[in-house]
């Protein structure tokens, strides 16, 4: 009898206790460019060695089920292949600098990450670019800009 008095008492003790109330961290909602966002086209500007446009650029309608996917852990997706369950393109993290750039870096090429500019962002929207160095003719060096077009 006594070990259960003992028992009971200290199981009171236990209950008597206050708990600190049990806090979740808030879920990410993500940023202006989290979610799903189809390719509408891709512009590619050439530009010389100063970065002056050499000419207008060539637009290039892009198929209905190429998209790139932000999502608010900052990993992205780029899918290029019409089978959902089959992604062909290429995914890794992303680092978003304010509301004007943000840098893409590839899982298969962490060490060359692609430094991307907003260059409009709306609800519906969302247009960004990136230059890459080339070689014109082989020799002359200038870059080449690809401004992507983004729809919800």
């Amino acid at each position: 009898m006594k070990k259960i008095v003992i028992l009971c008492l200290f199981s009171l003790t236990f209950a008597a206790c206050k708990k600190a109330p049990v806090t979740t961290p808030a879920l990410q909602t993500g940023n202006g460019i989290t979610g799903k966002w189809n390719i509408i086209s891709v512009t590619v500007i050439p530009r010389d060695s100063t970065g002056k446009a050499i000419n207008n650029g060539t637009g290039y309608a892009e198929p209905a089920y190429y998209f790139f996917q932000f999502n608010a852990d900052n990993t992205w997706v780029e899918n290029l292949d019409p089978a959902p369950t089959n992604p062909l393109g290429e995914s890794g993290r992303y680092v978003l600098h304010a509301d004007t750039s943000f840098t893409l870096i590839n899982v298969n090429l962490p060490s060359s990450p692609v430094e991307c500019k907003i260059v409009s962002l709306s609800g519906s929207s969302f247009v960004f670019s990136h230059q890459k160095a080339t070689l014109y003719n082989g020799v002359t060096p200038g870059r080449l800009e690809y401004v992507f077009e983004l729809k919800k």
